[in-house]
């Protein structure tokens, strides 16, 4: 497998109705310095180990020819969103006209120059709500298992589980 660069991950507010025009200036900046990036919106991502998950596991299933997606960003993105279908992911995880908060994950290249206003992101994503959970399509039965454990790690064992689904 080919060396894998370290997944940075910003979190950063937008104004509403702002969002994908940020997102287009963001895949801008980094298409002009050879960097790849993906945009999301940040109530579908549990933390930056979400995003390195994601990240990996496209990684992993490029070199070994299983990927489903043309490129790294749209690999990372089916599994970030726990999807099979690339369509389902779109729909999942992308931001929209109502998004407030965006996620940078730069996955590629030369490394971009953080934003004023851009924070790092947590590891994992603390006091996430059932709500939120059931949002990104975790059912009730399974968010019942979670008990004492961090609610985000769920996520990253559907991250995990794209590898099952796409066979």
């Amino acid at each position: 497998m080919r060396k894998t660069m370290d997944t940075s991950v910003w979190v950063a507010r937008t104004e509403l109705g702002r969002a994908k025009e940020d997102m287009g200036m963001i895949l801008e900046k980094a298409r002009s310095i050879g960097a790849e990036v993906l945009v999301l919106d940040a109530d579908m991502v549990f933390g930056k180990d979400h995003m390195s998950s994601a990240a990996y596991h496209a990684r992993k299933a490029i070199d070994e020819k299983r990927n489903s997606a043309d490129s790294l960003a749209m690999e990372t993105l089916l599994y970030a969103s726990g999807q099979r279908q690339l369509s389902g992911a779109i729909d999942k995880m992308s931001v929209t006209e109502d998004t407030t908060r965006i996620v940078i994950a730069q996955l590629s290249g030369p490394e971009i120059i953080s934003e004023k206003g851009w924070e790092p992101m947590e590891p994992l994503a603390e006091d996430v709500s059932s709500e939120r959970l059931a949002k990104y399509g975790v059912s009730e039965r399974e968010q019942a298992t979670i008990g004492s454990r961090n609610p985000s790690e769920i996520i990253l064992e559907k991250v995990a589980a794209v590898d099952i689904l796409k066979k």
